[in-house]
């Protein structure tokens, strides 16, 4: 009902709504769907399709992306063609791609086989949700990051704005390197530095231009793009999914 309430209505008691709907789903889904009268549904209970599953996450975080993608596309009509606001465009759309390469690439297309092969895959497939919901809090602090860029590319630098433009990326690779745990249930460093990358850069960032922030960013979601090209080359054997959420095969 939240979720239908919202979508006729507008502004602020849309943004209520919606935002009371994932917190009911969230909360519902942490303490198995509790019904008066009506026993709880155990884990077993509720054994999900894993290639659902993952289909159903890559589409709300398309979803998303097209949103950034949409904020990005409007701010830059309402601004108008001017050469710094077509660069800013550039430079944010760029951003977006790299975002999707990263989300997709190995674990994206592994959640399936790893929610399906898991000895628990109720309790996996929550956790990979509780994983795009912060990657898709992200995408929304990225996507008001971009308009930002381009509104004022070569604006006076303002700690909220460069917060805002770094802090989305880092909510994502945050989200990112979780959802590559919980498949092949062990960290990469690629994420990790780029996090720590981002953190460096916080203090230099703040006395530059949004669009010089924005640049940044892109330039550490390239470098983890091209680490982990380098790291596959290095390593015929494809990356497996399996490890302790898995039984073992032994």
């Amino acid at each position: 009902m939240p979720w239908l309430a919202g979508a006729v209505a507008s502004g602020t008691a849309r943004t209520a709504l919606w935002t009371l709907a994932v917190v009911l789903i969230y909360t519902a889904r942490r303490f198995s769907y509790p019904l008066p009268g009506l026993r709880r549904l155990a884990g077993g209970d509720l054994p999900p399709s894993g290639e659902y599953l993952a289909d159903r996450h890559r589409a709300l975080f398309v979803i998303a992306l097209g949103e950034v993608i949409l904020a990005i596309g409007s701010s830059l009509t309402g601004r108008g063609f001017a050469t710094e606001q077509t660069v800013a465009f550039v430079v944010t759309f760029a951003g977006t791609a790299l975002i999707w390469r990263i989300y997709i690439y190995r674990a994206g297309e592994d959640i399936g086989p790893a929610i399906q092969a898991s000895a628990n895959p109720d309790r996996l497939g929550t956790l990979v949700s509780y994983a795009h919901l912060v990657m898709i809090a992200g995408l929304v602090v990225t996507s008001v990051g971009a308009q930002l860029v381009i509104d004022d590319p070569f604006g006076h630098p303002r700690a909220t704005t460069t917060v805002t433009i770094l802090g989305g990326t880092a909510l994502f690779l945050a989200g990112r390197a979780l959802l590559r745990y919980l498949v092949y249930s062990r960290l990469f460093g690629t994420h990790l530095i780029g996090l720590i990358a981002l953190a460096c850069l916080l203090p230099p960032m703040l006395l530059l231009p949004p669009l010089v922030n924005a640049f940044a960013t892109g330039t550490v979601l390239t470098g983890i793009v091209i680490a982990d090209n380098i790291r596959v080359r290095r390593h015929a054997a494809p990356i497996s999914p399996p490890g302790p959420h898995r039984p073992s095969n032994t």
